[in-house]
């Protein structure tokens, strides 16, 4: 009687000797990392400032006793106006230049916000509307959220002297 053959498992030209994990590691850490592109870094800028728009938001509508349905950024490309309310509870801000394509300065977005916040019991631009308004900004300034930059040489803007205004009602 003939003897089976040997079985083989593997050929030993496939034997391969496997790096320890350690090594795996340092060439992983090698990789240098994927640089965001320039959409996905102003994806992510607007991103973080609509986090904050919205926390804001919600405080300041919740002291007044606004209904608020929610706040987005506006489309882009829209260059018409900073932000408009519908009157379901809804605001959309633009937060880009519309020539620069740069953020708008935190303080132009909250001065927008409160804006439109006061369009939420004013759906116009009444004197009632501009008190309003001035009572939302005063508590966004007290708050934290709206803080504006020195005023610069020249004549004051007529907006600064309404931010300026104490509560007169």
């Amino acid at each position: 009687m003939s003897r089976p053959a040997q079985l083989k498992l593997f050929e030993s030209d496939t034997l391969k000797a496997v790096p320890p994990p350690t090594a795996r590691l340092k060439r992983l850490a090698a990789i240098p990392p994927r640089v965001a592109t320039p959409r996905e870094r102003r994806e992510d800028e607007n991103r973080e400032v609509m986090e904050r728009i919205n926390r804001w938001g919600r405080v300041l509508a919740k002291r007044f006793g606004l209904r608020l349905m929610g706040i987005e950024a506006e489309r882009h490309g829209q260059n018409a106006h900073f932000g408009i309310c519908y009157q379901d509870g809804l605001i959309r801000i633009r937060l880009r230049h519309a020539v620069t394509g740069k953020l708008l300065k935190e303080s132009s977005l909250v001065d927008t916000l409160c804006h439109e916040l006061g369009h939420l019991r004013h759906f116009d631009h009444s004197d009632a509307f501009w008190r309003y308004y001035r009572k939302i900004l005063n508590e966004a300034r007290r708050l934290g959220y709206y803080r504006p930059g020195p005023v610069r040489n020249g004549p004051v803007p007529v907006q600064r002297l309404l931010f300026d205004l104490e509560e007169t009602a």
